[in-house]
């Protein structure tokens, strides 16, 4: 369980609890808003079938936090804190970096076929992550599962090659859940935060073998 705690006013805090290894009960959530709907902006890359799921399960798990921060504007000051079992971090930011580091640790552990595959980093969440930072954990995680890969005598992929289009459904996704978003909100604080977490995708896409040879630069992991 890793929790998070939004100070808003010294007399006004908001805590998400998020189960990360949470089970998704497909129609088991009740009475969910419209824009949850599976085939609401349904993403071009999604692989569910809506005879099978009513809803998005991004969509499910976020509508509360969604509705929560919907009048909130993007720049407000606030003060986070997140609680994991090994640490517990503190930062002073505005709303829209603390909500994007929520927004992508209920995201990347949610059932969607796209944004599960960032599960170990969520399993090792790091919040307020920059996004070279970020770059670096991704390629790690996708290369180390390159080596499982290899381990158990598959076709493995240590140049990278399908990194590019899982970041270019990163960004298919982002355009798509921003429409849903932008309906359910009053402000602009979910919206900002939506399209700075989808950012580093697009970054990470664009300049990738640019950030790989700043990271040959510095290696010194050299066994």
């Amino acid at each position: 369980m890793i929790d998070y705690i939004f100070r808003i006013e010294p007399d006004l805090e908001m805590k998400f609890s998020v189960d990360t290894d949470r089970v998704f009960e497909n129609d088991g959530n009740g009475e969910l808003p419209s824009w949850a709907a599976l085939d609401y902006c349904q993403c071009e890359c999604c692989t569910l079938s809506p005879d099978e799921y009513r809803h998005c399960p991004a969509a499910a798990d976020l509508h509360h936090i969604i509705a929560d921060f919907s009048p909130m504007v993007s720049h407000k000051t606030v003060e986070v804190s997140v609680m994991t079992e090994a640490r517990e971090y503190r930062r002073t930011c505005d709303v829209q970096t603390g909500l994007q580091s929520l927004l992508g640790l209920i995201m990347a552990t949610s059932v969607c076929p796209v944004l599960s595959k960032l599960k170990l980093l969520a399993d090792f969440h790091l919040p307020f992550s920059p996004p070279r930072e970020t770059i670096f954990r991704i390629v790690s995680a996708y290369l180390l599962n390159q080596y499982f890969i290899l381990s158990e005598g598959g076709r493995t992929d240590f140049e990278l090659k399908h990194v590019e289009q899982f970041c270019m459904n990163l960004e298919e996704l982002n355009r798509s859940f921003s429409e849903r978003i932008r309906i359910a909100s009053e402000s602009d604080a979910n919206l900002c935060a939506m399209v700075q977490w989808g950012s580093v995708s697009f970054m990470m896409r664009a300049s990738l073998r640019e950030q790989l040879e700043k990271f040959r630069q510095v290696n010194r992991f050299d066994l």
